[in-house]
């Protein structure tokens, strides 16, 4: 995010900032709190209120890789941009992102992925709902931010 943020930090102030706030409420102050430099690089699969506080923050030259919009998939009115002008002025270059364009990497990225896991340089969280007559509630939760990490269903 941040220039001359170390890694480990950012993870630590995202996870601090999501936990405290979930996507819907982060707001420009919060993000000018966890990255006073602006923001160089953002991967987005929020869209929405996110993105739109992340616009205001992003350095000239930044880059934002595009991998979802989860925020509007119930309301598609709430992933318009509000801040439009910011990709000009700091020259953003927005670029979608998806999972399969990258199939040859798939391998080498779960073997990475999954040591960086075991040996807790990153961490991953999940919701959990138990039981089949518990989906959809858990999938309108996930659709209204209501989740934290990835969205299971637990079966049995």
């Amino acid at each position: 995010m941040g220039k001359g943020t170390r890694r480990e930090q950012i993870l630590e102030i995202a996870a601090e900032l999501f936990a405290r706030r979930g996507f819907h409420g982060v707001s420009v102050a919060d993000l000018g709190a966890a990255c006073p430099s602006g923001v160089d690089v953002c991967f987005d699969n929020v869209g929405g209120p996110v993105l739109n506080a992340v616009l205001a923050r992003m350095n000239a030259f930044s880059r934002i890789a595009l991998c979802g919009q989860i925020s509007g998939y119930d309301n598609p009115e709430v992933l318009a941009v509000k801040n439009f002008r910011a990709f000009l002025v700091n020259r953003v270059n927005l670029r979608g992102f998806i999972v399969s364009d990258h199939i040859d990497l798939w391998k080498t990225a779960l073997a990475e992925l999954g040591q960086l896991v075991h040996d807790d340089k990153i961490r991953y969280r999940e919701s959990i709902a138990v039981g089949l007559e518990n989906a959809p509630e858990a999938f309108i939760g996930l659709l209204k931010g209501k989740n934290f990490g990835k969205q299971l269903v637990k079966l049995i």
